[in-house]
């Protein structure tokens, strides 16, 4: 057993039951805040998650599947495309308020929480304290998305969400103990994942001009970058 991925999958499960409660996420909203997680996503984008892909590609190329590989960009894309839709259709579909709304909202991101706590075992680099930037940056990310689903769901989220999100990193977790994808497989999933998370990033931790402030924005940016790249 990966123990840094125990302890992470763990520590993901605690931010989506306690952080609220804690009253957490409230002060990351704040703008200078919300700006330096947005900094810090930002950079870990660009720097770690995209080049990903390329371990990935390599990994089917290894496996004999190399016809498969060219897929993986367009996976990327439809997973920006798919939450992008999902955020669309709850905002704008009035079907979609309520009990509803809310169990399509849990089904979309019990998949995305899954894959990060899957993603914890199989990611490319496993160096430990590559592993804890991982879950530097993927905590706060989680602590934007609880956050954001307390404000649309309130008691409805605080009461089940909750716990199906934290119930769905840590299913995603056992399920890397257990076994692995097939390289194809496990590239078009992370792909998926990194799709919606570019989605996410945009849309939960940058703040709008107006609201957001440039100098947290750059400090969280240049911050994870630097720690990524003397990794």
């Amino acid at each position: 057993m990966n123990g840094l991925a125990a302890l992470s999958a763990m520590g993901f499960a605690l931010i989506c039951i306690f952080a609220g409660r804690l009253g957490i996420g409230s002060r990351l909203r704040q703008p200078a805040g919300l700006s330096f997680a947005g900094g810090a996503a930002t950079a870990y984008v660009f720097v770690h998650l995209l080049p990903e892909i390329g371990y990935h590609r390599l990994r089917i190329e290894d496996s004999t599947q190399a016809a498969h590989e060219a897929f993986l960009y367009p996976v990327l894309l439809a997973g920006t495309c798919i939450y992008y839709g999902l955020e669309s259709y709850l905002s704008h579909s009035r079907r979609m308020r309520g009990r509803a709304g809310f169990a399509v909202h849990m089904a979309g991101f019990s998949l995305y929480f899954a894959l990060i706590g899957y993603f914890l075992q199989h990611r490319g680099d496993k160096d430990p304290i590559q592993e804890v930037f991982y879950f530097l940056v993927l905590g706060l990310h989680i602590l934007v998305l609880d956050t954001e689903f307390r404000r649309r769901h309130e008691a409805l989220y605080d009461r089940i969400g909750r716990w199906v999100m934290a119930g769905s990193v840590l299913a995603g977790w056992a399920a890397g103990e257990l076994f692995e994808f097939p390289a194809t497989v496990s590239g078009m999933a992370f792909a998926l994942l990194a799709g919606g998370m570019i989605l996410n990033i945009l849309k939960q931790e940058l703040p709008a001009s107006r609201e957001g402030q440039v100098m947290p924005f750059l400090l969280g940016a240049g911050l994870c970058a630097g720690l990524l790249a003397l990794a």
